[in-house]
């Protein structure tokens, strides 16, 4: 009786240790490791890229952040498609087209739409129910008026996790940017982005990640960081 007892005992050790092994969650510094050694032929394409993006993770939580640091690391921020005074609703240059995920992932240059839609699209084909959020993003001193409407609107995340939202926004962790400085106007923005395209062939490109916008709180980023998170 007292083998049973032990053998039974034994079994729901092996049961337990294995599902706290498995919901296990790395640390932002090894996730981020990881990410920056994906190899380049498997980054052409969604599915390869998820795919080796969270092959190691046992946990939707993991591999979302897997996916978010990715594109934070490898997705630059265009500031020239959003600093144009010539459209009245927004300053989004009227010349902008949003990128498809697929897209994007071949020019690695966008706005908050095109980073939202990617980490969405990215999180589907691993399985994981991901939204995207509109809305405004603003320094917490300023009031909320047409002008931050104007001058602040903004698209970020949430994807489910035990129940739970959690909130990400890519555009925010990413740590490289291609200023409106850069290239004054078209034509010398064409030549960056020319020049830019064939650095990334050559893995040049990776940016740094500012991992405090995996997992945030509208509540603490007021208290933390000055700023507003404000959904449509």
């Amino acid at each position: 009786m007292r083998f049973f007892i032990s053998l039974f005992l034994g079994t729901l050790f092996i049961i337990y240790s294995s599902s706290i092994c498995c919901a296990q969650q790395y640390s932002s510094k090894q996730i981020a490791a990881y990410v920056r050694q994906v190899p380049a032929d498997v980054e052409k394409n969604i599915a390869p890229l998820v795919k080796y993006l969270t092959k190691p993770f046992d946990n939707d939580y993991d591999k979302a952040k897997s996916i978010a640091f990715w594109i934070a690391s490898h997705i630059y921020y265009d500031s020239f498609l959003y600093n144009g005074a010539e459209n009245k609703d927004t300053y989004l240059r009227k010349s902008y087209q949003e990128q498809t995920p697929a897209k994007l992932l071949r020019s690695r240059v966008g706005i908050c739409v095109d980073y939202a839609a990617l980490f969405q699209a990215m999180c589907r084909k691993a399985g994981i129910t991901a939204r995207t959020v509109d809305g405004y993003a603003y320094p917490s001193h300023l009031a909320f008026s047409a002008a931050v409407r104007r001058n602040y609107a903004h698209t970020w995340n949430y994807f489910y996790y035990n129940g739970k939202k959690i909130y990400v926004d890519t555009t925010f962790m990413a740590g490289g940017s291609l200023s409106s400085d850069d290239y004054p106007n078209s034509a010398k923005r064409r030549r960056a982005l020319y020049r830019f395209k064939k650095q990334n062939k050559e893995k040049e490109q990776t940016a740094s990640i500012y991992g405090y916008y995996f997992d945030f709180s509208y509540k603490d980023e007021l208290t933390q960081k000055k700023r507003i998170h404000k959904e449509r």
